[in-house]
Formats: C-alpha cells, structure tokens, sequence
C-alpha cells in the first residue's frame, strides 16, 4: 500500500479474514501490516475480482499483475488451526469459538409439563424451580476438567427433598452458607451427549456467594461419573459442540 508494490498473492483464511501481500520480502507482517477496507483493494488493483469467490482456506498467486492467478488449498499446522478455532468434521467450517459452558434453563421435569399449564403448576426463577409444590430443584454447576488446565461446566439442575430445599433457601444469602454439608439429589437436566443422565445420584455442595453450587456425580459406571473424576481433553469438548451446536453425532 506505500509503495504501490504489485498484489502477488491473496489469501482467504478459515477464520474469514482476507490477506493481500506484494512481492517485496516482509520479515515480520505484525508490524509492516495493515487493516484497510476492501474498496481500498479494488481501487489498487481491480484484477484481485477474479479471485472475489476464493472459498475460505485457498489462496491465489501469481508472478506479478500480467499473470494468471493459480490457485491452492492452504496447508494448515494443527496449531494455526487450533489458534483461530475448530474444523467441523462433517460441515468442514471452521467455528472460531468453542463453548466452555452449556446450560439449562428449567429442570428437564418442567419441560414435560404442557406450555399452557406450566405458569400454573411451577415457580421457577433463576436459581430454584418447585412442581406441583411437591417436587423441588436446585440450579448447580457439574464441572469437569478439561487438560487439568480448564474447566468445562455442566449449567444443571437438582431433584432434592423439601427439607434441605427449605434449608438451602432459608441461609441462601448467608455469608457463610457454603459451611452446610453437602446434601444429596437426583439429576434433572437431560445432557444429550451422554447415556440417560435423568435421575442420576449426585451430591451438592454450596458455595459462596454469588457462586452456583457444586454437583458431583455419585460413584456410578455412568461416563459422566467417569468424565467428572478423570477429565478429558478439547477433543472432547469439540465434540460437544458438534453435537449441541449442530446435531452432529
């Protein structure tokens, strides 16, 4: 762009992006680049239109503006690719962000409930949900580390018994609330990327506020115990979001 150099090579990222580079010998494009505005570009150099359809992950080249443009696949590293996301398997798009979280907005009881019926027989806020006034839900946090780095969260709700709902609600904004021992329920959320989860044994921890409390999955066979317990990688986390952002199994 300063020295009116010839565009000699054009590439369309997986991210989107668009690079334009001359021929001129660049040591470090951090600091020689530039962010400019696309008619900035077809004003230069009208010719880059023959290549406005590059599909993402090409790139085009040539000898200099006299030339034909020749087209190639960019030969990506796992760790550029993991830099600007995920490649999708089945879709083959690459999602620049990987969810760290999921979550539910109700019990999985209260979606069994008709829509028209649901105002009438529920009490849901944020943090609690009652049913019928006989069956009462707790919202937590089921987490599960990710390359004992991160942290992968789990936003689930609890079946608990009338008694500790009471109790957990009568010192809910008590600073010392996360003292009170961990109390036992039954999981209430359907995580679609495991076998059946409804009515899973867990214990619930509080903790301070403003934090959720904590659920951790009872001994059991059930993956989820065992995801809980020993971890899993971002492989893992990907493959969550292929199935929850775009059904794929």
């Amino acid at each position: 762009m300063n020295n009116n150099s010839s565009i000699t090579l054009v590439s369309h990222e997986l991210d989107g992006d668009w690079q334009f580079i001359g021929d001129e010998p660049a040591i470090d494009y951090m600091t020689t680049g530039k962010v400019v505005g696309l008619n900035e570009i077809i004003k230069k150099d009208k010719s880059i239109l023959k290549v406005a359809d590059l599909p993402k992950g090409y790139q085009a080249t040539r000898k200099d503006k006299n030339h034909r443009w020749e087209i190639f696949k960019i030969e990506y590293s796992d760790e550029e690719i993991a830099e600007m996301g995920y490649i999708c398997s089945q879709c083959g798009e690459l999602h620049k962000e990987i969810p760290m979280a999921y979550a539910s907005d109700a019990p999985y009881q209260y979606f069994q409930i008709a829509l028209q019926e649901q105002a009438s027989r529920c009490t849901l806020n944020e943090e609690t949900c009652i049913i019928d006034d006989i069956d009462f839900y707790i919202r937590g946090q089921l987490n599960i580390k990710v390359d004992n780095s991160e942290r992968f969260c789990w936003g689930v709700w609890v079946k608990i018994t009338e008694e500790d709902y009471i109790k957990i609600t009568e010192m809910w904004n008590e600073e010392n609330r996360f003292l009170v021992e961990a109390i036992s329920g039954k999981l209430a959320t359907l995580l679609i990327c495991y076998p059946d989860t409804i009515d899973l044994d867990v214990k619930i921890q509080i903790q301070q506020i403003p934090i959720r409390p904590e659920v951790e999955v009872v001994y059991s066979s059930h993956p989820l115990f065992v995801e809980q317990e020993s971890g899993i990688d971002m492989a893992r986390v990907t493959d969550f979001a292929r199935y929850i952002l775009h059904q794929i199994k």
